[in-house]
């Protein structure tokens, strides 16, 4: 048998009323959203703050034993402070 025709003679309940589809939305699709915005969070930016305040803490902790603040990276190969 054709799946068209079966798709054909299958009844296709009414769409459901604005209020109660709001309510399922609320209900099924909230939570996972303010679940996976909670993980971003704590393994995306929790993360990337915490490695560059281990760099300054670094840098602060290697100007603490030496007296010298590390050098900022090389901008020769800039192409603003080439003539």
């Amino acid at each position: 048998m054709d799946p068209l025709e079966t798709l054909a003679s299958i009844d296709v309940p009414p769409p459901p009323s604005p209020r109660r589809f709001d309510a399922g939305v609320r209900r099924k699709l909230h939570p996972r959203l303010l679940l996976s915005h909670l993980l971003e969070f704590a393994f995306g930016a929790t993360v990337w703050a915490l490695f560059h305040m281990a760099t300054a803490a670094g840098a602060a902790l290697r100007y603490t034993l030496t007296g010298r603040w590390p050098s900022p990276p090389s901008t020769a190969d800039s192409p603003e402070k080439q003539p």
